[in-house]
């Protein structure tokens, strides 16, 4: 067997730092009788549909730019995927579809003001230190296939970690 790592990944450590903000658990389902939110790393790990509630996945995408010969700095392209479960009446039945869009447009915007960061200087994310968080892209939303009027979001953004 082998030892645990020790210091976060980036990925872990996007998660850590964003769990400590107010707003973006407010964007959040929670698990029952407890304070933990819907932040998961790499998978969702909830089953949303049919709860009404919005879940996020902070995930590794690869990179965004090469590794260059000046320095050990890292360029790693993080995902935000957000799921929102649309509002149901006691039948299960959706009862505003438009609503979800907005909720998960809030949702976006919490966490687009935490991550999209030009240049801000060092920050550190759990044990991962970054110097800049850019947006690649706007989001993409789209119902989830089979998913019972449940939307999923997804961006990207650039860190430039070292």
């Amino acid at each position: 067997m082998t030892a645990p790592v020790q210091t976060d990944d980036l990925v872990q450590g996007a998660v850590k730092w964003l769990s400590g903000f107010t707003d973006i658990r407010d964007v959040l389902g929670f698990y029952p009788d407890t304070d933990t939110p819907y932040l998961f790393q790499h998978t969702l790990w909830v089953r949303v549909e049919g709860s009404g509630a919005t879940a996020a996945v902070i995930g590794r995408g690869g990179s965004w730019a090469g590794a260059n010969v000046y320095n050990t700095m890292q360029y790693p392209r993080l995902t935000l995927e957000l799921y929102v479960d649309p509002m149901r009446d006691d039948a299960h039945n959706v009862v505003d579809p438009g609503e979800s869009y907005r909720r998960i447009e809030a949702a976006w915007q919490a966490f687009d003001r935490r991550l999209h960061r030009a240049g801000d200087g060092d920050q550190r994310w759990g044990t991962v230190r970054t110097l800049a968080c850019v947006r690649l892209a706007e989001p993409t939303v789209y119902p989830v296939p089979g998913g019972d009027g449940m939307l999923r979001m997804q961006t990207f953004y650039a860190v430039t970690a070292g």
